[in-house]
């Protein structure tokens, strides 16, 4: 896994990966992948609420397929593909098996470039995390380098 550059320019990027690798589960039961299961921290839950602010953030399952098959088009228009992580999407703990293998399509169809992480919440949790009220929020994605990079320094 090949993390922003941000991290590789600060000397942090082993450390995080290390972060990352503490703590997996199976995307869901019985898939073949392992995703890292985050705790909600006070410095991570500062970081998705700062991205929401600044508007670095796609909501949702549909909108974050449509951004990214968006952004597939264009990247192979330039024929500027890359595997290192530029997209980090974090699901919540109550999806179903349904939900968690649309991630999994999605993960495969876009290669290195997207991370998936679930975070021990529950969507009523996460919606009210972003402001939202009573919305119930499953899936974001962070779709600026600087947020997918700050999200992922709050884990050390």
């Amino acid at each position: 896994m090949k993390l922003p550059k941000q991290l590789v320019k600060e000397e942090i990027e082993d450390k995080v990966i290390a972060a990352l690798s503490e703590n997996s589960i199976e995307l869901y039961e019985g898939s073949e992948m392992q995703i890292p299961l985050l705790k909600l921290t006070p410095e991570l839950r500062q970081q998705i609420f700062y991205a929401k602010s600044l508007d670095e953030m796609i909501i949702g399952y549909e909108t974050i397929e449509k951004e990214l098959a968006n952004e597939l088009r264009g990247l192979k228009n330039v024929n500027n593909l890359s595997d290192r992580v530029s997209r980090l999407v974090i699901v919540t703990n109550d999806g179903s098996p349904r939900f968690y293998r649309e991630f999994e399509f999605l993960l495969k169809k876009h290669g290195g470039r997207v991370l998936i992480c679930r975070l021990d919440i529950d969507s009523a949790v996460m919606g009210y995390l972003l402001g939202l009220g009573e919305k119930h929020v499953k899936a974001i994605m962070m779709n600026r380098k600087n947020s997918v990079a700050n999200i992922l320094k709050s884990l050390l």
